[in-house]
């Protein structure tokens, strides 16, 4: 029984790229096609027929799979191209930009938000931080733990630079630092809530009234 395909949204700018061009590699290598974007036609005499024919066959099915994924405003720009590879580096020269620069500026820029999830911010910055990292020779810390740290809220990164053995920033270091701090903060909350509800639902021992412990009784 043939994979279900997933649906792809059409490519019709520069925005919708990268998702656009995942979920196409990902429809060619389920249908089994995607090798003629990366391998050349077969070719020499010692080839046969058979061969020649399933290369061909697969590369216009790679074709008609790319092109089905181009909004109609797109499609006439590439429909021109006749082979599958041709018609793969047209789309990417047009969208597949080098923006690093862009990325490490971003990333410069990043500053953490105390009302945002803590590790959805670490992951945004990291990925930003990787996508436009300058080149450092390979004696050099990692820029992008060293760089994201000195950017973390102070009850993140002093336990981070406390935890490591050697006062080299990581990663992997930042993430467990992090997860740890989350978990904890959940256990917290949890806590208080559990709390709330049993002085809600309890009845004083001083005045017999819910809704609050004797403790905290006023009467």
């Amino acid at each position: 029984m043939a994979a279900a395909l997933l649906p792809i949204k059409p490519l019709d700018g520069a925005g919708g790229y990268l998702r656009w061009k995942e979920s196409v590699l990902l429809r060619l290598q389920t249908v089994g096609v995607a090798h003629v974007l990366s391998k050349d036609p077969p070719s020499g005499d010692g080839i046969s027929t058979e061969t020649a024919e399933k290369w061909a066959r697969d590369d216009a099915i790679c074709r008609g799979h790319i092109l089905a994924t181009l909004s109609d405003r797109l499609l006439p720009d590439y429909v021109r191209h006749a082979t599958s590879r041709a018609l793969w580096e047209a789309v990417a020269r047009t969208y597949d930009v080098d923006a690093s620069g862009a990325s490490w500026q971003e990333f410069n820029q990043f500053r953490f938000d105390a009302d945002e999830p803590l590790l959805e911010q670490i992951a945004h910055a990291e990925a930003l931080g990787l996508a436009g990292q300058p080149s450092f020779p390979d004696s050099f810390p990692d820029v992008v733990a060293y760089s994201l740290w000195l950017k973390l809220p102070q009850d993140v990164a002093i336990p981070a630079m406390a935890a490591s053995s050697d006062a080299v920033i990581s990663m992997d270091l930042i993430w467990k630092t992090a997860r740890i701090k989350e978990r904890v903060h959940m256990e917290s909350e949890f806590k208080e809530a559990v709390q709330e509800d049993q002085e809600e639902n309890r009845a004083c021992w001083n005045c017999g009234q819910l809704g609050h412990i004797a403790r905290n009784c006023r009467a």
